[in-house]
């Protein structure tokens, strides 16, 4: 019987994927591609964006075959919705983009699916973890010691600056201006995305799964804290993630979120269609997958055989970093038109730029490898939302800004040493 749903699950999951792949491909040649950011890229560029017909038919069979071949797989729930989320983020973007203007080279279409095919490997293999395991009460409690101690300093920073008319949307750019004037401290940096994006909200599953009403006020007390600690709204992703993505298993929830997209695109194209209002695509589809897309092509064609070799990072003490601004800051002015427009690029292009060739096959090595890692963890659904967030991160930032900035560390350890084997222990 569980063999039959699984198998019902993943043929839903099939059909939902071409309708959404679809839906993404009208959008992205009847409207997207004529957005403000593509037609940028194309004047700076000299170049045209259009549908290519051979390129798309190229780009529609390889998918087809990569979503045929995973009904097939004898692999864990966790690693097939990985690599859903894989098509969605990065293969699909990509090849429609590819499918999009004749200067598109193939490579990054061909990358994006060697992303693809070297997680599917990693996935396949079983790691033996020998290491102790918090018990999840225990794990609860000693994460909200933790965030209490850890709160420290942002009270002592911050709290001359918190303004609770930011509550109710008032006065937050007022507030980040402030903030962004007033504090530059390491600690506070690197540890705001830790606490609101990935620690407070696992505490918040633990005490859902408890039924701790007092645990779950105190978590979103603290969660408000950070929010308003600078105004920024993306404190609340992580949290938002694991609520909606809380029930169900790993197939259902996948298969959810695809018919959400599939929702998504049906409401922007007849918006678009019937009263002209491209706002709404524009803020989903385009800001979350195609324009990451574009981006990608635009580091791409800027660092083309001239890498920096991470001296914008970790390297900068031992190479000199050859341009007076950041990267991102580089490709707004020079492709996007608007010198201020903090360009981010994902693991692949900022792979690329940083090294070429070798610096994406680091990159797809050390994602692959870690994502194989939590196959092997055996955690919960119930924290699935936090890893849609974390390939979110993977399309708009740097690897190491991730592992640093967006706590990619802190989630492989809180996996490691507290979410395994929690697929039995949270049931």
């Amino acid at each position: 019987m569980q063999k039959i749903t699984i198998k019902s699950y993943k043929y839903k999951i099939f059909m939902m994927m071409l309708t959404y792949y679809t839906l993404l491909s009208f959008l992205n040649f009847a409207y997207i591609i004529h957005a403000n950011a593509f037609s940028s890229v194309a004047i700076n560029t000299n170049s045209t964006f259009e549908f290519l017909g051979h390129r798309f038919i190229l780009v529609s069979l390889m998918i087809l075959f990569n979503l045929f071949v995973l009904n097939f797989l004898r692999i864990s729930d966790f690693a097939y919705s990985i690599l859903i989320l894989i098509l969605i983020f990065f293969v699909i973007p990509g090849g429609l983009l590819y499918a999009s203007n004749i200067i598109v080279p193939i490579k990054i279409f061909l990358l994006d699916s060697l992303l693809f095919y070297s997680i599917w490997f990693f996935l396949s293999i079983t790691w033996k973890i020998n290491a102790p395991i918090l018990n999840s009460r225990q794990a609860a409690k000693v994460l909200m010691t933790l965030t209490m101690i850890g709160i420290i300093p942002f009270i002592y920073l911050y709290w001359p600056y918190i303004d609770l008319n930011n509550l109710l949307l008032i006065d937050i750019y007022k507030t980040r201006a402030l903030v962004d004037a007033n504090i530059h401290n390491n600690y506070t940096g690197y540890t705001y995305s830790w606490y609101s994006k990935i620690i407070l909200p696992t505490i918040l599953v633990f005490f859902i799964y408890y039924k701790s009403s007092i645990g779950v006020m105190a978590t979103f007390a603290f969660l408000i804290f950070f929010y308003l600690c600078g105004a920024h709204r993306t404190v609340f992703l992580g949290t938002i993630a694991v609520l909606v993505f809380y029930k169900y298993d790993y197939l259902k929830k996948t298969y959810l979120l695809v018919k959400f997209l599939c929702i998504v695109g049906i409401t922007g194209l007849l918006l678009q269609v019937l009263f002209d209002w491209n706002y709404f695509w524009t803020m989903t589809l385009h800001r979350i997958f195609t324009l990451n897309a574009l981006l990608d092509y635009c580091f791409f064609d800027f660092f083309n055989d001239k890498p920096i070799y991470w001296s914008d990072s970790f390297m900068a003490s031992l190479i000199e970093y050859p341009y007076d601004v950041q990267p991102s800051y580089i490709i707004g002015k020079e492709y996007l038109n608007n010198p201020i427009t903090n360009a981010n690029s994902g693991i692949i292009a900022n792979g690329y730029k940083n090294g070429g060739f070798i610096g994406v096959f680091i990159n797809i090595f050390i994602v692959s490898l870690f994502l194989s890692s939590l196959n092997t963890f055996r955690i919960s659904p119930k924290f699935f939302g936090l890893f849609i967030l974390l390939m979110f991160t993977f399309t708009n930032a740097s690897l190491t800004g991730s592992i640093l900035t967006h706590g990619l560390l802190v989630l492989f350890l809180l996996c490691m040493f507290i979410l395994r084997n929690t697929k039995f222990s949270l049931a």
